[in-house]
């Protein structure tokens, strides 16, 4: 693609492609939609492909992947500013229209005219760096070399070779052989032979280091030569083993040939004996060159050469092939470091094949594996080195912890990247809510619901993603308790990638400023700042003294280039007690004016900030004040007509304008567990006919006919406040399946409902049976439960509280397939013995009892809950004891009684 661009650009044949942006004074704005996404299109393929080859050409295309990254941003704000200016355009009047087009367009043709010149330089650099590749391919190089990254040069140097006898197993007779052969008295050129890291370079310096030989010879060296051959460093370091050397280096060193070095030895080591190691010859050519240095003698004076290369090998006197290890040698050899922990022995056998009998390969494993203590990082490390094997890459990198980490990101596919980098705009080691990761990938549109497969809503895709980046070993997470329509509970950055994660987030603009470092990562800071373009994304890591009154953090906020931001993240690392007070002085909407994502964290705004008429950056489509202490929601909330996401999960009660029902385009509402609204009455959502996830409705805040209006909900989280009918119209709407509704997981929760007559006793078992209920606490007098058969079996989470059950509830709740958590809780029942049998609560994970004042003995049988692993019984004051052996098969046990 970005051939065909350059020769299209040469040609002048791509018209439609490269042509310029129009800037007329009245354009048509949709011909300037349809333009702007061609141009996306191609620009934002080219950049996959770069993306694609940059292990390759990483060197030469870097700047270029930026500048085309930078464009394809700057691209998608000015698809994103005429789209968005369509959809506002609508209900104006035809004067306003054309004031605000005129208005618009003048402020958009400036970035347009900046998009047009950027294109044109960035082509100019492809043209470039398209002709500095071509050059690089017609670069002679030595014959027979097989082509070597940097890190394989410097593999050999991270190797340990503090003990050289550790590395050295199987070689005892080419040793032998080898020493017979220098100690002959004959002069002569031998050669060590064999593949990369066959241990060429380690039994040479093993003979080198031999007393008997060091006593034979006069001048004992050893020359690296290696892939990048240079004759100066070469010829010097050779000049440097000759007794005076140095000193006639420093007299003429710029005249150093190979005439004058070889002249040199003539003069001042005739008669010597000498053994000179040139190590890791690569090319035949290099070897006859250096040949001639060195005088013919006959004074039993030797060269010893290794190399790969077969033709060397034969040029020589004689030669010793050295074979790869057999699988005796390769476990010795293995076992002679000291492990931390004790190996695993499958693991090892399998780690020994991977390393196919190279004793470089296995060293450097066994380095790695010796300081690991446990089961699971040994198995990362297996997981690294079929990694390395994967993309042809040697075993013996395992030892350059950063390069595998650049290989997982490199290997994820392109679209998955910034979903990945987004991790790192978090506290370093912090526990992510999934839910809110989730939000911003879509809000940021980094996933799209054109990626959804069938029936798969964005959080399914969302969810799939993160699994990918599980399974890549890249991020570890934290499942639910109960999995409903979401698996994990929170994820993190893995240990061995979040260095990876922040270096690499700067590449792709995302930026962190951390005001509670004293060694801040911030933008005035020469290591932070690796490109000279403007954030997208920023993350504000904020602590007490952030908005001190004698604080700078301000200021420094308030200096930085956002005029691109789309989110910004303002992160509390506080503990949860403490909230920061927000200044108003801190935020200038005027500079954010393509700002996508706002999150506050646990900010105090309770004094100093967000007035009533707040002028919101208006193309918000993510807002979120969870745990902040905000007072009253802005009524200017109403106009973010492309809002889609909306936390309000505040810390305390909040007062909420009823302008929610403006909010048309919203998908997901999370509103907090205690709110009014300014004349009580209640709160309006019918006209929210999009959303996917409402959380805390609350029935006497909330008109609970407006969830007919919902039909594409699908997490519904309520509470009923001992409403009889509020509760029967949620059985009602939660009894809707069609076509046109989607799977809906509800959450209820009934406060003070006593079902002492069979009309509300009835309701209740209405509720039970409901099919697609999954959590369910119920706080009233029950009396008794309905029938196993009678209850969902999709019910995953049960609280009962106050039920007054006269029989034993297990015999009825343990039949239920799905159930994982259980809690009964003040006099939830009132009988004096409770069993659960064998086989029973197959997938119960937590269980509590609190508060039973009437239990004196609960029998468990071996087998029954084999999947507990949370176990609290508190204030059960006739219960002495607990069943016997629970506590050694269950791993988190509380037994506290108030006797």
């Amino acid at each position: 693609m970005a051939e065909a661009l350059i020769k299209a650009y040469e040609q002048k044949k791509s018209a439609v492609l490269l042509r310029e942006f129009g800037t007329n004074l009245f354009p048509d704005i949709k011909k300037r939609i349809q333009d702007v996404q061609a141009k996306l299109n191609l620009w934002l393929s080219i950049l996959k492909e770069l993306d694609a080859r940059k292990s390759e050409e990483s060197s030469l295309h870097y700047n270029l992947e930026i500048d085309t990254r930078d464009l394809v941003s700057r691209l998608q704000n000015v698809h994103e500013i005429y789209f968005n200016e369509v959809q506002l355009r609508r209900d104006r009047s035809i004067i306003r229209k054309f004031i605000d087009v005129f208005k618009f367009f003048w402020t958009v043709d400036l970035e347009v005219k900046d998009i047009n010149f950027q294109i044109l330089m960035i082509i100019d650099n492809f043209i470039t760096a398209s002709a500095l590749t071509k050059t690089e391919k017609k670069r002679p190089q030595s014959a027979n070399v097989n082509p070597e990254t940097e890190n394989r040069q410097k593999l050999r140097k991270s190797i340990s070779d503090d003990s050289r006898e550790n590395h050295i197993v199987g070689m005892d007779e080419q040793i032998t052989a080898l020493q017979s052969v220098l100690l002959d008295g004959k002069e002569g050129v031998t050669c060590i032979y064999g593949s990369g890291g066959i241990g060429k370079t380690t039994l040479a310096l093993k003979l080198y280091g031999n007393p008997f030989v060091q006593n034979h010879f006069y001048i004992c060296a050893r020359v690296e030569i290696g892939q990048n051959f240079k004759l100066r460093n070469v010829l010097r370091s050779i000049l440097e083993q000759i007794p005076q050397g140095k000193e006639r280096i420093k007299r003429s060193e710029s005249n150093l040939t190979l005439e004058t070095v070889a002249e040199y030895f003539n003069k001042y080591a005739k008669g010597m004996r000498y053994l000179f190691i040139l190590d890791d010859i690569r090319s035949l050519d290099d070897w006859k060159f250096l040949h001639r240095i060195f005088p013919n003698v006959q004074n039993g004076s030797k060269l010893l050469l290794t190399t790969r290369l077969s033709e060397v090998a034969l040029s020589a006197d004689g030669f010793v092939h050295v074979q790869p290890l057999g699988s005796s040698d390769s476990l010795e050899l293995f076992q002679k470091a000291a492990f931390l922990g004790d190996p695993d022995e499958d693991i090892a056998r399998e780690v020994l094949d991977l390393c196919f009998g190279i004793p470089s390969a296995i060293v450097a494993v066994r380095e790695v594996l010796a300081a690991k203590r446990t089961l699971s990082e040994w198995e990362m490390v297996l997981l690294d080195i079929k990694l390395l094997i994967s993309r042809d890459l040697p075993v013996e990198q395992i030892v350059l912890q950063k390069s595998i980490s650049a290989l997982s990101f490199d290997d994820l596919p392109y679209d998955l990247k910034p979903c990945f980098l987004y991790l790192g705009l978090f506290p370093k080691g912090s526990k992510i809510e999934v839910e809110h990761l989730y939000l911003l990938w879509m809000a940021e549109r980094t996933i799209s619901r054109a990626d959804c497969q069938t029936n798969e809503t964005t959080m399914d895709l969302a969810e799939r993603c993160l699994s990918v980046l599980v399974q890549k070993q890249m991020v570890e997470v934290e499942e639910e308790e109960t999995p409903t329509f979401r698996k994990y509970k929170s994820c993190s950055v893995h240990k061995n990638m979040q260095d990876h994660c922040l270096l690499k987030g700067k590449e792709y603009f995302f930026k962190v400023l951390d005001f509670g470092l004293r060694t801040q990562r911030s933008a005035d800071s020469d290591s932070f700042s690796l490109t000279s373009n403007p954030a997208r994304r920023m993350a504000v890591h904020l602590d007490s003294d952030s908005f001190s009154t004698t604080s700078t953090s301000v200021d420094q906020f308030r200096n930085e280039e956002v005029t691109h931001l789309r989110s910004l993240l303002l992160l509390n690392q506080c503990d949860l007690q403490t909230k920061l007070e927000w200044p108003r002085r801190m935020f200038d909407r005027k500079k954010y004016r393509m700002l996508t994502v706002l999150n506050f964290e646990r900010v105090d705004f309770q004094e100093r900030g967000l007035p009533r008429a707040m002028a919101w950056p208006i193309y918000l489509r993510y807002l979120s004040f969870k745990g902040c202490n905000l007072g009253v929601l802005p009524s200017s909330t109403g106009n973010l007509s492309f809002l889609e996401i909306l936390d309000l999960r505040v810390s305390s009660q909040i007062i909420i304008p009823n302008v929610l029902r403006k909010l048309g385009k919203l998908v997901y509402l999370y509103l907090p567990l205690m709110f009014q609204t300014p004349n009580n009455e209640k709160l309006y959502l019918g006209s929210l006919k999009e959303l996917e996830i409402l959380e805390n409705f609350d029935t006497v805040m909330c008109n609970v006919a407006d969830l007919f209006e919902m039909m594409s909900l699908r997490h519904l989280s309520t509470t009923v406040e001992g409403i009889l009918g509020d509760l029967e119209q949620i059985i009602s709407r939660m009894d809707m399946t069609s076509e046109d509704t989607s799977v809906m997981y509800p959450s209820i929760k009934v406060n003070n409902l006593d079902c002492y007559t069979e009309e509300r006793h009835s309701v209740f078992r209405k509720l039970l049976n409901c099919q697609i209920l999954h959590t369910l606490s119920m706080d009233g007098h029950l009396g008794q439960l309905p029938p196993h058969n009678k209850i969902t079996q999709s019910l995953t989470k049960m609280v009962l509280i106050g039920s007054q059950l006269k029989e034993d509830p297990m015999t009825t709740l343990d039949k239920l397939p799905e159930l994982q958590v259980l809690v009964l809780q003040d006099d939830a029942f009132v009988g004096s013995e409770m069993s659960c049998f064998n086989f029973s609560f197959k997938k119960l994970k937590r269980l509590e009892l609190l508060t039973l004042r009437f239990l004196e003995t609960w029998v468990v049988q071996k087998k029954a809950m084999p999947m507990l692993s949370i176990l609290a019984v508190k204030n059960c004051r006739k219960l002495r004891s607990l069943p016997h052996g629970l506590r050694k098969r269950v791993s988190s046990v509380t037994f506290e009684n108030d006797n």
